[in-house]
């Protein structure tokens, strides 16, 4: 399962990541969870860059110019109106993570569809591959930040996602 992940972000392990066991607090693997993303979306740029990323969604900008702003979510009519939302995550703990363990986080997406996709995570041992501490997945939306609603994923993310995973990640039918 481990090689099935092409991504992998190296765990820094803080002590303020620690409870009074003396093991990585449960919340806390959220956090690498989340750190790993961010990683695992870095790693993408150099596909993004091959697409006009910057006008994908430029016609969807003026068709939905006069719809009313989300006041849940802080953007302005001027700023970055699309990306990810958090839907869903889970968190399986295998193993207690403690200060001195090596470890590192397995990220790869596992589905996308219209304008959602899957992430599976794991965290295991960086010498020991069997060792596994945690899995996890998360559910991430393509969202218009500006209206706080989901939004189709671009065809520069669905073809980064490809290039990552090598594998095709085919467009979803619409249900008649």
């Amino acid at each position: 399962m481990s090689e099935e992940f092409r991504c992998w972000y190296p765990l820094q392990i803080r002590f303020r990541d620690l409870d009074p066991l003396a093991h990585v607090n449960n919340t806390v693997y959220f956090v690498y969870f989340e750190e790993a993303r961010s990683y695992y979306f870095d790693q993408l740029k150099p596909w993004l860059k091959q697409w006009p990323s910057s006008q994908e969604h430029q016609l969807d900008d003026v068709i939905e110019e006069d719809a009313s702003p989300n006041p849940r979510i802080q953007t302005g009519p001027r700023g970055h109106h699309y990306g990810m939302l958090v839907k869903e995550t889970t968190c399986t703990y295998e193993l207690p993570l403690i200060r001195s363990d090596t470890a590192e986080v397995g990220m790869k997406v596992v589905r996308v569809g219209r304008s959602s996709f899957v992430m599976e995570h794991q965290i295991r041992d960086v010498r020991d591959h069997e060792r596994v501490y945690a899995t996890g997945r998360s559910v991430m939306v393509w969202a218009n930040y500006y209206l706080g609603r989901s939004h189709p994923i671009p065809p520069s993310l669905r073809y980064a996602f490809e290039q990552m995973e090598g594998r095709t990640f085919p467009l979803p039918t619409e249900a008649h």
